[in-house]
């Protein structure tokens, strides 16, 4: 089993999440981070604009992004990923990156069910 993380652009998100949907990936977990990569200088703190769209850098520094998990089978990771990549691509800088880690068990709480059932 594997553990996917993309952190993406907040604009990107439904386009991600809606091609996800229509490749049957029922589980997700999303929520809201904060972060910076090499789209932020060194030497201050304004809005960011590339293509077209502006992200607001935050009071403290951070660029306000959307973060995805997604457990699954090995078989899977590779069309998944791809499926995020291409969704949450926009050529600038800031797009965002994906970790793929592996996961040594998953347990269903309520059936206490193991592995890949589990997900």
């Amino acid at each position: 089993m594997k553990k996917i993380e993309a952190i993406i652009r907040e604009s990107q998100f439904q386009n991600v999440k809606t091609a996800l949907t229509k490749m049957g990936v029922k589980g997700m977990t999303t929520y809201s981070v904060r972060g910076r990569g090499d789209q932020v200088g060194e030497g201050g703190f304004e809005d960011v604009s590339y293509g077209g769209s502006t992200e607001e850098i935050l009071e403290d520094g951070l660029i306000a992004k959307r973060k995805i998990e997604i457990i699954c089978i090995e078989e899977e990771m590779n069309k998944i990923v791809n499926s995020i990549a291409i969704n949450a691509a926009t050529g600038d800088p800031g797009d965002g990156k994906i970790f793929v880690s592996d996961v040594s068990d998953v347990i269903r709480i309520r059936t206490e069910e193991h592995g890949q059932v589990a997900i």
